[in-house]
């Protein structure tokens, strides 16, 4: 399995979880937006009292209302985190990350010295692009130690650290080669699931071998968005050069009379300078509709590789209801300044619930108990990040 398997022998079978039981249906979202408006005006005036203080256990309130309405083969899930545990994580990090960069900052400052501040400034970024890869996983961990299905602990073993490298790895790559895309959200998705757990039995990815094609797939869907982005973008330019004729092509113009046509076919056709005047719009919504539907299929395959024990997962969303949920919560947050976004959490919560398949019969018998996965601060480098609004 690798490297970021080698907590799998923290887990171990300490009580049985229902011998002989088997459970089937899927996953139902039984929350509604209008259930939160006492609970997101009590969170808004306690945290606008505390100075933003609240928001730790404000979050943490959100999380359990949203814990408790998920019901998973009829029975929901209970989330167990406090505001207490986020604060702490705050401080740590605050104190054990931001102060001492603060005071090198200091010292390099003072140092005066050219070649350790250009050594410093090339350094930084890196390290925060490489925590927030530690946070996006130590955050998802301290999440999944905290959820709790029938009494049974959910949890995530592996690295965070080793999470992090593989991060800034991938997304550094993508800089020069940005048809890594499919292979670097597999990978990222493959170190997750497979330490993601429930009691002792963990997730399973590729269980049948099929990764391989899946991603053949999802490279050939990755390189039609970008042709076809090319080819939108290309137009005014095909339909320009069409128009000017084939002597610009075969250097029988010099680059001054070239210029002068254009200017002239330009002045002369007004459609030529709205096409110009469209390429950047057109293009990006283009590029955007056609990432949501990559992401969506890309989405579609990394969840049907992934399994749990006889379970088999999918998902069904389709564009036009990822672009309702995107739309809504966009507009959500816009007229409410951000206060509604509880509500859009309820949206997503039950976006998921509904286009999220379960398959099977799970067999309550093989899990047993795992031991703690706690961790003793939660989501400190996701709070520093502004991740983890979930």
């Amino acid at each position: 399995m690798g490297s970021f398997m080698t907590d799998r022998q923290d887990i171990s079978g300490s009580s049985s979880s229902g011998a002989g039981d088997t459970v089937q249906g899927g996953a139902d979202f039984q929350g509604l937006s209008r259930e939160i408006i006492w609970l997101v005006i009590k969170n808004l005036l306690l945290t606008i009292v505390t100075l933003g203080f609240y928001r730790f256990w404000a979050r943490t309130n959100v999380r359990r209302y949203l814990w408790e309405k998920m019901h998973v083969f009829g029975s929901p899930l209970e989330y167990t985190g406090t505001g207490k545990e986020l604060f702490l994580g705050f401080l740590i990090v605050a104190f054990g990350f931001f102060v001492p960069v603060f005071v090198i900052n200091l010292l390099v400052s003072m140092l005066d010295n050219y070649v350790v501040a250009a050594i410093w400034g090339l350094s930084l970024p890196f390290l925060f692009f490489y925590l927030i890869g530690v946070a996006i996983y130590r955050a998802r961990r301290y999440r999944l130690s905290r959820t709790r299905w029938r009494s049974i602990r959910a949890g995530q073993t592996g690295g965070g650290w080793t999470y992090g490298l593989w991060h800034i790895l991938l997304n550094a790559l993508m800089i020069f080669f940005a048809l890594i895309l499919p292979y670097k959200n597999m990978k990222l998705w493959r170190i997750k699931m497979q330490n993601t757990h429930l009691g002792n039995r963990f997730f399973v990815f590729d269980q049948d071998g099929a990764a391989r094609q899946t991603l053949v797939t999802l490279y050939l869907s990755y390189v039609v968005i970008a042709l076809v982005v090319i080819v939108v973008y290309a137009l005014p330019f095909i339909a320009v050069g069409l128009t000017l004729g084939g002597e610009v092509f075969t250097g029988a113009l010099s680059q001054a009379e070239i210029q002068t046509q254009v200017e002239m076919k330009l002045q002369t056709n007004s459609g030529m300078l709205t096409m110009f005047a469209l390429v950047w719009p057109i293009s990006l919504l283009v590029f955007a509709i056609g990432m949501a539907w990559y992401k969506l299929k890309e989405t579609r395959f990394l969840v049907g590789l992934t399994t749990f024990e006889d379970l088999k997962l999918s998902f069904n969303a389709t564009l036009l209801s990822f672009f309702w949920l995107y739309l809504g919560n966009m507009l959500i947050l816009i007229f409410t300044l951000g206060i509604g976004l509880p509500f859009t959490q309820v949206r997503y919560a039950r976006f998921l619930a509904h286009h999220t398949g379960i398959d099977g019969e799970l067999d309550l018998g093989t899990i047993s108990q795992s031991a703690d996965d706690d961790l003793t601060s939660g989501e400190g480098l996701a709070e520093a990040f502004d991740m983890g609004a979930v």
